[in-house]
């Protein structure tokens, strides 16, 4: 069967990957504009939801890599707008 756990534990690998790679995203975007306070403060939520989506790739298989796509992409095209809409122009005012 292609759903052993239910839809819910696909529906969280959606959420679970959007949310590591949005922090990801946003943590690319922070080293390379040299904010050094947002990307010690990103890693923690980084590692979190890192364990979390680990912890749904063991439990689901190898499907869980179609979910994930889904929500992977959507996060970080997300993070690069808000990124640039607001922390970017937010630092931007302040120099």
């Amino acid at each position: 069967m292609i759903l052993p756990d239910g839809i819910l534990l696909y529906a969280g690998s959606v959420a679970a990957s959007f949310l590591t790679v949005f922090l990801k995203g946003l943590q690319h975007k922070n080293v390379n504009g040299g904010y050094y306070k947002l990307v010690f403060i990103n890693t923690y939520f980084m590692a979190a939801a890192e364990v979390l989506t680990v912890t749904l790739v063991v439990k689901g298989g190898w499907y869980i890599a179609i979910t994930s796509g889904i929500g992977g992409s959507v996060g970080m095209i997300l993070s690069m707008w808000l990124h640039d809409r607001f922390i970017k122009r937010k630092y931007a005012n302040l120099a």
